[in-house]
């Protein structure tokens, strides 16, 4: 079974998260704009979850969330098993 962004992912951000994020342009806990297949000049797909994750590992900085406490192995595990599997609702 995929995993969902409504019932696995998306539990995974905290509202402090998401209302830090919204004011930089970011909507975590909206699926349509996590699971939106636009490139940008880094990633050539779904660019919004990418850089997201991106940032969840630390690869881009500053590393989400804001000031930690930084997410687990599993469940940026699950972020990019979600990706992987194709960005399901």
């Amino acid at each position: 079974m995929a995993i969902s962004f409504a019932t696995q992912i998306k539990p995974l951000f905290t509202a402090k998260d998401i209302g830090c994020m919204n004011g930089f342009g970011v909507f975590l806990d909206d699926f349509s704009y996590m699971s939106d297949p636009t490139p940008d000049g880094e990633f050539p797909d779904h660019a919004n979850a990418r850089q997201v994750y991106a940032r969840l590992t630390g690869a881009k900085t500053p590393q989400m969330p804001m000031g930690g406490p930084f997410w687990s192995t599993s469940q940026v595990g699950l972020f990019k098993q979600w990706m992987d599997e194709g960005f399901s609702p």
